[in-house]
């Protein structure tokens, strides 16, 4: 049996991308970020190889010189994987890689010389994780594209020019996200996706959830103007509803310097949006009818809990109310360990988060989106796992199914842990972070 390429470990690369670069490094090495093309909520390679899963050869887009050609930061051609069903099926899933942001132009050219930012470096094969989804949860056999993430703003930014690097002899970033989302539709649609798809989920993971969130809109109008016979086409964002909240320590910084990793993730973000020119419309990564909502500030339409309530695709949440990246990098609460302050900062960004999510709740009675919110401190969650999360008789893949299905309805379809962290401590999966030691 075929056996999933795990990306190899980030080589002896020193600059700083992410946040850190032991956070770059985590990126890269996370299973559950999607970095081996496992998909954004199967955590484990086993769990794929042995359901029987597949792999499908890398495929690079053509580059003609134009500029709007997709592509990596480094500007080397945009790459993915597709792995298409060997029984027939006419379900379609795309599942978005996730692995953070690059915050600045210092960050986004240390990110550049990585698997998260040239295709020079992918493997020639991978997996992908489907989430159609029969009765029992997802299905281990569709049409599956597996979107690597190089472009460093979830798939949402375009300049046609490169971008200079300050501080480097003339070093340029290249900032095409949205279009390489675009051109992969385009290919997909060539391979069947616009003739003779049945059930289409757009996916992904972390940074990759947040482009699930963003593009959602964008890839159905795409695929409805192509394929108007199609019957579904829903999203799963997987942990990707990252807060506008600020830190504990209040501390600021300034672009490329190292006084910027200092900096909230909010000013992170809104400094993402003018680097990347991230705009609204045709060539744009954002929605229109987000922009309307925030014209003051626009940046905010990068950002999933100021937006989601403008989408009009059906979409289930798997999240976490105690995210552990948020904890770690927004709220940058760690380390908790006898720290009663910092313990207590946690339990109410867990509040703070569920007024954040409120918005997706309300209208309950004609309500067509769905989530499974855990109080498991994680970020690569045990989504899959028949007990871990289970709150009130269900796991999370049962209630996706359930959801996905249509077996169940309106508020029927909200499941969310009231629990203080892990359950007040009756969650004990090695996933979830320890608390409050």
């Amino acid at each position: 049996m075929l056996t999933l390429t795990i990306i190899a470990a980030l080589t002896t690369t020193s600059a700083l991308a992410c946040n850190t670069a032991e956070e770059l490094r985590r990126d890269l090495a996370t299973p559950f970020n999607s970095h081996n093309g496992l998909g954004s909520i199967v955590r484990d390679e086993a769990i794929l190889r042995d359901s029987g899963s597949r792999v499908g050869p890398i495929v690079k887009l053509p580059q003609t010189g134009s500029n709007t050609d997709p592509a990596a930061l480094d500007g080397s051609p945009y790459a993915f994987y597709f792995v298409p069903s060997t029984t027939g099926s006419t379900q379609w899933t795309i599942n978005i890689e996730g692995g953070g942001w690059c915050y600045d132009e210092t960050l986004c050219y240390a990110r550049s010389k990585t698997k998260l930012g040239t295709s020079t470096v992918l493997p020639p094969t991978s997996g992908c994780g489907c989430m159609n989804t029969d009765a029992n949860g997802p299905v281990s056999d569709c049409n599956c594209l597996y979107m690597p993430y190089l472009d460093g703003a979830s798939f949402s930014g375009y300049r046609a020019e490169p971008w200079p690097v300050p501080n480097t002899n003339g070093s340029t970033l290249t900032f095409r996200g949205i279009k390489n989302i675009d051109a992969t539709l385009q290919w997909a649609f060539e391979r069947g996706l616009a003739t003779n798809a049945t059930e289409f989920v757009l996916t992904g993971g972390s940074a990759g959830g947040l482009s699930t969130f963003l593009h959602a809109d964008r890839v159905a109008d795409q695929i409805r103007a192509r394929n108007p016979g199609i019957q579904k086409i829903v999203a799963a964002p997987v942990v990707g509803y990252f807060l506008d909240h600020p830190d504990i320590d209040g501390t600021v910084g300034q672009p490329n310097t190292p006084t910027w990793l200092k900096e909230d993730y909010t000013d992170w973000m809104k400094y993402i949006y003018t680097m990347q020119n991230l705009t609204f419309g045709n060539d744009g990564g954002l929605m229109e009818s987000c922009q309307r909502k925030h014209l003051k500030e626009p940046w905010l339409c990068f950002m999933s809990p100021h937006m989601q309530d403008v989408i009009q695709t059906p979409f289930f949440v798997f999240n976490s109310k105690y995210d552990a990246w948020q904890i770690n990098e927004i709220l940058k609460a760690n380390p908790w360990s006898h720290n009663t302050t910092r313990q207590n900062s946690i339990v109410q960004y867990g509040v703070d988060f569920l007024t954040a999510f409120q918005p997706v709740m309300t209208n309950w009675e004609h309500l067509t989106h769905g989530c499974f919110i855990t109080s498991c401190i994680c970020h690569g969650c045990p989504w899959g796992e028949q007990s871990a999360l289970v709150f009130k008789t269900l796991n999370p893949y049962q209630a996706y199914a359930n959801w996905y299905t249509g077996k169940t309805k309106g508020m029927d379809n909200i499941h969310i842990d009231p629990r203080q962290p892990n359950g007040g401590g009756t969650i004990t999966d090695p996933a979830c972070k320890s608390y409050p030691n």
